[in-house]
């Protein structure tokens, strides 16, 4: 048996991705609301004597659920393989040729993969580029160039030892890209399930668990100086007699705290150790049968 991880933001193409391999419907989203809340695995009989599983993953740009939420997912998942010693054997990162640039979800994507991967994993990467007949091969030639000449961007990657490939919406196709991890047949350790299970590291500790930290403050920064010249603007209200303007301040003062509160607790929800996220996640299994008797 073989196990691939499938990733990338939502509208990537992951989903009918691992409908074309598995034959099983997955849901495919139309419009940008993420379908994939939660890791999924979906049975591929690549031959008669082959099965591989992929590992539907969701993206970090979940409109349902935060960055943390959907880290703990990834790692709950990650660390519980790894103790059982089921050993990813590759991943597949999707990406939007259609894209005009990598925009900021995108990025931060990226970057979270980069970071759960790290360097000695990305041998077993390949990046392929969806959504070709919705460009010019010209065009779609020019942002793949970039895409693989920018350090930032595919170059790192591609430096240390990721493939790229360009992937059309059909089973053979499919079937081809999935060959790629079958020849090569090795194993691949993430950079979370060493640092959680071998290190022992908490979920903040960890590489991807750092980056999200920093995105997190960088945001709630951000907030707090939304936040210091709404409150400003609502005492310049408050001195003009301007209930309405006063009101409308206050719900957006309101609103700002909200978020930093939310944030905080994102934050925290990172402090989190290998044994509380197998507790958490043998909870949530018990109450998800409880429901189904039920």
């Amino acid at each position: 048996d073989m196990f691939i991880a499938v990733m990338g933001v939502t509208g990537a193409g992951k989903s009918s991705f691992i409908s074309l391999c598995s034959g099983q419907q997955v849901e495919i989203g139309h419009d940008l609301q993420a379908c994939t809340s939660a890791v999924a695995v979906y049975k591929c009989q690549y031959s008669n004597s082959r099965t591989i599983y992929l590992i539907d993953t969701p993206g970090f740009d979940d409109t349902n659920r935060s960055d943390t939420e959907v880290l703990r997912e990834i790692a709950s998942w990650l660390i519980e393989s790894y103790t059982d010693k089921v050993y990813l054997n590759g991943i597949i990162y999707l990406h939007r040729i259609s894209d005009i640039r990598m925009h900021g979800s995108a990025k931060k994507n990226l970057l979270m993969f980069k970071k759960l991967c790290g360097p000695k994993a990305l041998k077993n990467v390949i990046l392929a580029t969806t959504m070709w007949d919705r460009v010019t091969p010209e065009e779609g030639a020019r942002r793949e160039a970039q895409l693989k000449n920018t350090p930032e961007f595919w170059g790192w990657m591609l430096n240390n030892g990721s493939r790229i490939c360009r992937h059309t919406p059909n089973r053979d196709a499919a079937m081809t890209l999935l060959e790629q991890f079958v020849q090569g047949e090795s194993r691949v350790t993430l950079a979370l399930q060493s640092q959680m299970v071998d290190e022992h590291m908490t979920l903040d500790q960890t590489g991807a668990g750092k980056e999200l930290e920093f995105e997190i403050q960088k945001e709630r920064a951000k907030f707090a100086q939304e936040l210091r010249e709404v409150q400003e603007s609502m005492q310049e209200a408050v001195r003009a007699r301007d209930k309405e303007s006063e009101r409308a301040m206050r719900e957006l003062q309101d609103d700002y705290s909200r978020r930093m509160e939310e944030l905080e607790h994102d934050r925290s929800q990172l402090k989190i150790s290998m044994e509380k996220l197998h507790e958490e996640r043998y909870a949530k299994l018990e109450r998800m049968l409880k429901q189904q008797q039920e």
